[in-house]
């Protein structure tokens, strides 16, 4: 069955001339602060680089992946040994992580939303 599906589709799923990639990511928190539920959505958007030639998908992998080792390297992300990225950018070193992305024209928005 695979094989026969793979047969039918891929075709149809060939690019055409032009066509380039995107990258959307949609993600949602939950949680508590201060008393109150608190939920914060992240959207982003990623565009191929035609003049570049690069995908979307390397470009919003490649892209937060050197601009943290840069900041590393500089010794702006405090936490060291193996941390977790969302435990170890935050603050002033994220906003400005964000800032980069944007000048690359990788887009993350965030909505946050307090209930009660």
């Amino acid at each position: 069955p695979r094989d026969f599906f793979s047969t039918l589709v891929t075709p149809k799923l060939q690019p055409c001339e032009d066509d380039r990639d995107v990258c959307v990511m949609y993600n949602t928190i939950l949680g508590h602060r201060d008393g109150k539920r608190v939920r914060i959505d992240y959207y982003m958007w990623g565009e191929a680089d035609p003049i570049g030639g690069l995908t979307a998908m390397s470009r919003v992998t490649a892209f937060p992946a050197v601009a943290s080792a840069l900041r590393l390297a500089k010794g702006e992300i405090e936490p060291r040994g193996i941390v977790a990225p969302e435990d170890a950018i935050y603050g002033k070193v994220y906003n400005e992580l964000l800032r980069d992305l944007e000048e690359r024209n990788i887009l993350i928005k965030e909505i946050e939303t307090v209930e009660g």
